[in-house]
């Protein structure tokens, strides 16, 4: 894959007696295959329309496609881990103060066409004080910004 490609992350959170809340970010960003064969994307979203509160992303995915890794930092900070079943205490930061989460993976899917089109679908629940507040999914896809 190239260096530059296209970030599509889709993020959908089902909370009780809320309307389905839908997030959708596309970016451009960079994609490098380290040494163990992991695959990592880093890419920058703003989550204010003035482009104030940056965040930065890198999502890192386990060469045999069993695990990923999404760690943010700036406007917002957090940890997430997804994997099959996979169950985990972490911390969001946000700018108004840290919230302590369980992040349980309910399912979790990862396809890789050669490493020109990289597809991650994770469906988890978060948990804050032992009860289910959202049950999330996230979709990232990665694409070649530039055809080859």
């Amino acid at each position: 894959m190239n260096k530059e490609v296209e970030v599509f992350v889709t993020g959908i959170h089902v909370r009780e007696g809320e309307p389905t809340e839908k997030v959708e970010t596309n970016a451009t960003g960079t994609f490098e295959i380290l040494e163990d064969g992991s695959r990592v994307v880093e890419y920058d979203e703003h989550q204010d329309e003035e482009g104030s509160m940056k965040v930065h992303n890198r999502v890192s995915i386990e060469p045999d496609g069993h695990k990923m890794a999404i760690v943010r930092d700036g406007a917002t900070s957090s940890k997430l881990f997804f994997g099959q079943e996979l169950e985990y205490d972490t911390e969001y930061l946000t700018p108004y103060g840290a919230m302590q989460m369980k992040v349980r993976t309910t399912d979790f899917d990862y396809s890789n066409r050669n490493d020109e089109e990289i597809k991650v679908v994770a469906e988890y629940d978060l948990e804050i004080g032992g009860e289910v507040v959202s049950r999330s999914m996230i979709v990232i896809d990665i694409k070649n910004a530039v055809a080859q």
